[in-house]
């Protein structure tokens, strides 16, 4: 199971969760509600007259059964919010174990690069736009079609609080985007390696153990059983990239023993 499959899963289940939990609050709500249908309006407790025990206990079922559906409204909310979360991550992210993630990672570093790109451009501009009122210069680039109203309308709020900005997009805004573009290919590069050593993984029958001077790696091609899971854990090995990784002579003795097995 991938990463975006896990996660999809959790989204799926704190749906449910919050489907049950409106489910919970709507009856709560609706076996309060049915009990105070029965009492007339502005009917007050009889002290000491025989009816008091059953609207006493009448009163308490109301407030117990208004508590509860409250509860499970919060519940509900919250598991929604969980979920929306998730949602939000899957859609924004790109997993290392996507199916395309190289392909994504290749069309995000490009439309990064091109940001930088035009907001250079931009910047060429408005140096080289005549007059010296940075409002002024401003208009001629939404003139020439180089940025929006919107994007001017900005460009302007910023002078207006950073005095000291002599350009449209500061120097360190371009570096941090040449930067992200740089990230994102060198993690094309972590995604190749990795789908390389799952290759590798699936040709040595789904397990692989790659031996340093000190330290090791395992990898599964599936999820090992929790025995195995267990054994690594308590043996020092820290799960990164696709594979198990820790000091060569803690190797738990039940992984050694999987090598060379069918």
């Amino acid at each position: 199971m991938t990463t975006r499959e896990r996660m999809e899963a959790r989204a799926d289940r704190r749906r449910e969760w919050a489907a049950g939990r409106e489910r919970k609050s709507a009856q709560a709500f609706d076996a309060a509600r049915r009990i105070a249908d029965n009492i007339p309006l502005g009917q007050p407790i009889l002290v000491g007259h025989h009816s008091e025990r059953h609207a006493r206990r009448d009163q308490d079922r109301i407030q117990n059964g208004m508590s509860k559906g409250v509860e499970h409204a919060s519940m509900a909310q919250e598991h929604t919010s969980k979920a929306g979360g998730i949602q939000d991550q899957l859609d924004r992210s790109i997993f290392s174990d996507d199916p395309d993630a190289i392909e994504a990672l290749e069309a995000k570093a490009a439309d990064i690069d091109a940001q930088a790109d035009r907001r250079k451009v931009i910047n060429a501009a408005f140096r080289k736009a005549t007059g010296a009122d940075r409002a002024e210069k401003v208009i001629q680039l939404i003139r020439a079609g180089l940025i929006t109203q919107d994007e001017g309308k900005h460009i302007s709020q910023s002078f207006s609080v950073c005095h000291w900005q002599t350009q449209p997009f500061a120097a360190y805004e371009l570096t941090n985007l040449r930067a992200n573009a740089r990230r994102l290919r060198e993690r094309i590069k972590e995604v190749e390696r990795r789908k390389q050593a799952d290759a590798a993984t699936e040709e040595a029958g789904g397990f692989l153990i790659a031996r340093g001077e000190s330290y090791c790696s395992v990898r599964f091609s599936e999820k090992p059983s929790r025995e195995v899971l267990e054994a690594l854990r308590a043996a020092f090995f820290n799960y990164s990239g696709g594979a198990w990784s820790g000091p060569i002579d803690r190797l738990p003795a039940c992984v050694a023993e999987m090598e060379g097995q069918p």
